[in-house]
């Protein structure tokens, strides 16, 4: 399987988390569908050639109900083809955001035609004398949630999200790329006004500048121009994230987690990605993105 439930965490965990988790020994892996314990593999990329993996232990079993297998494989479809149908979207889903809200709220049910296998979330909603399944989207305040379904259903980004403090009704339209400049332009808006969304790049290579007051993260976006015929970033966008109000831990826990994925996609054909709430600055630098929260920060392999 390629995710599980973490029980000290509580919240859903992806084979590819098992890379980012610290002491993954010390917690407890069980399945999102039925509560069977699993075990994670193959997580030591120094080691395993595999990639990561949950399994159920000796002489333990899916229960009969659970529908984990078949998600799993939804799950792989969707990483290359478009999985909503005239049924609808065959998966639960978070369509609602909210820092302050609990992580397991669901929303009124409501009568749907949506139906398959989805997750946990919707398994109580199933009335399977009638042949329809309750609507079953769900309100998460785990930011690391939105981005996995953000990045994890690529030709499925039209489902709707509302997202608290961000304009937009679907995942397209709450998330923006930061895209290089093209032509002649020297800079370029990633947002048709000046608000904040939940920004997205892929990382360079350059360790972050940490102040007293800030931590700089260079993206792999900018101005690309070509010097000695080699392409060269001459202005990469960078994050300044203001962490003045953050506690140490925070700050630690993401200095640490910027080195280890870069580590973990050196020599790789994988990208290290950082996914923040922010804001673009179109007043004195327009290559600056200003951050505060350390919660709407999230890092993606892909």
């Amino acid at each position: 399987m390629d995710d599980a439930h973490c029980v000290e965490l509580n919240k859903r965990m992806t084979n590819e988390d098992l890379y980012l988790l610290e002491n993954v020994k010390s917690h407890t892996f069980i399945c999102d569908e039925c509560g069977v314990e699993l075990i994670p593999c193959s997580y030591k990329k120094a080691i395993n050639l595999r990639k990561p993996y949950f399994k159920t232990g000796k002489n333990k079993e899916h229960k009969p109900h659970c529908f984990a297998k078949t998600v799993s494989k939804i799950r792989e479809q969707a990483k290359k083809s478009r999985i909503t149908t005239e049924e609808g979207f065959p998966l639960s889903y978070p369509n609602c955001f909210n820092l302050t809200a609990a992580k397991s709220i669901k929303q009124s049910p409501e009568v749907s035609d949506e139906k398959g296998a989805d997750t946990s979330h919707s398994r109580r909603a199933a009335k399977a004398d009638l042949g329809v399944r309750q609507k079953n989207n769900y309100v998460t305040s785990s930011f690391q949630t939105v981005v996995d379904q953000y990045f994890n259903f690529p030709y499925d980004r039209d489902r709707k999200l509302n997202f608290e403090g961000i304009t937009g009704s679907e995942y397209r339209d709450v998330f923006q790329k930061i895209l290089n400049p093209v032509g002649k332009q020297k800079f370029r808006f990633q947002s048709k006004d000046d608000e904040n969304k939940v920004f997205y790049s892929t990382l360079s290579w350059e360790k972050p500048a940490i102040t007293e007051n800030t931590i700089t993260v260079k993206l792999s976006a900018g101005w690309w121009q070509e010097v000695d015929g080699k392409k060269q970033n001459l202005k990469p966008y960078y994050i300044e994230i203001n962490i003045a109000s953050w506690t140490q831990t925070s700050i630690n826990h993401l200095n640490e987690r910027l080195k280890h994925i870069q580590q973990l996609v050196k020599g790789t054909d994988k990208k290290a990605a950082i996914v923040f709430v922010g804001r673009q600055d179109r007043e004195t630098d327009f290559y600056r993105f200003t951050c505060n929260e350390p919660r709407l920060i999230s890092l993606k392999v892909f």
